[in-house]
């Protein structure tokens, strides 16, 4: 994974509001370059800096060792829940026009676009 690749999805995590959240795949789809994994990755590889909680996985939930740390951001961000997950669906960030302008930059600086899964946000019934 490049290092730009890795900026990319940090600045993108940045983007996401409160009380939202992307999955990584979503993230993926969104920059139109890897998968979940590598973005699993490049998070990975922050400095903890990031709002870490607003990306998970499909299913609604972290990293064992991050899901504890997680819930108190989300309760405190009104994210809502079921069971301990995330009910992505109720949950998922929908951008704006101007926020798929930011978006569409930030793919943009990446090379290659790869289509992947299709759950990402849609802008106007089309995928990114």
């Amino acid at each position: 994974m490049s290092a730009d690749y890795a900026l990319a999805v940090h600045r993108l995590a940045r983007h996401i509001p409160a009380g939202s959240v992307l999955t990584y795949g979503d993230i993926a789809e969104l920059l139109g370059l890897g998968g979940p994994r590598q973005v699993g990755a490049a998070m990975a590889r922050s400095d903890g800096a990031l709002p870490w909680w607003r990306v998970l996985r499909a299913d609604g939930t972290l990293p064992a060792d991050l899901q504890a740390r997680a819930t108190p951001h989300w309760v405190e961000e009104s994210i809502p829940l079921r069971h301990g997950r995330v009910r992505v669906p109720a949950a998922r960030w929908q951008p704006d026009e101007e926020a798929f302008a930011i978006l569409d930059e930030l793919a943009s600086t990446l090379a290659s676009p790869v289509v992947v899964e299709e759950t990402a946000p849609k802008r106007r019934g089309r995928m990114l």
